[in-house]
């Protein structure tokens, strides 16, 4: 590498040794590649967004940050998952974050294919892939849902990875759970710190 490049990725990510300067170009090319073909998830008003380099939550006891009692609203989208999934329907959605005190702190921009039939019972299986922005900062979530549980009302959750600030390269859950209200469901996030 040229010390003309080692400077800009200095300046780029911040002071840090060449070692954790090339671990964070790498998730962020990373992050690029897994971002593809996922459109833009539009703005929260910038009063609901606060400083990107403060903590999203407390610390528990094992070292993680919850958010719990969030609603999360689709908003728009296209394509199509019928109530009884087929193979090869995909949905992309653009959904929106609250807490429980109807404060929009986040989007969503989703898809949802679905890819397989178990035999044994029939259940259909989506992969989820979806950017979250929450308070500032930005989440990539990933994983295999069972889809006809989560239409039956169980709750399904999906592995992430933070994609900025302190949260970069960092581990999350994000926990999904269709309410009986069409187009609302009830969301929880764990991120480990």
């Amino acid at each position: 590498m040229s010390d003309t490049a080692e400077t800009t990725q200095a300046t780029a990510t911040g002071p840090t040794s060449d070692g954790e300067g090339r671990a964070d170009a790498l998730l962020s090319s990373m992050a690029g590649a897994f971002l593809d073909g996922i459109d833009d998830l539009g703005a929260v008003s910038p009063a609901a967004v606060p400083d990107p380099s403060a903590p999203l939550g407390e610390l528990d006891s094992a070292g993680q940050v919850t958010l719990d009692h969030l609603t999360e609203y689709v908003r728009g989208g296209h394509g199509l998952i019928t109530p009884v999934p087929e193979l090869g329907q995909v949905r992309y959605y653009h959904d929106e974050l609250h807490t429980a005190s109807g404060d929009q702190i986040g989007t969503v921009a989703g898809r949802l294919e679905i890819i397989h039939r178990r035999p044994s019972d029939g259940h259909m299986f989506a992969v989820r892939t979806e950017q979250v922005r929450l308070l500032g900062h930005t989440f990539r979530f990933t994983g295999l849902n069972d889809i006809t549980a989560e239409f039956a009302g169980a709750w399904v959750s999906v592995p992430g990875v933070g994609l900025t600030g302190d949260h970069l390269g960092r581990s999350a859950l994000r926990a999904i759970h269709m309410t009986p209200t069409p187009r609302v469901s009830d969301v929880r996030i764990v991120m480990c710190r």
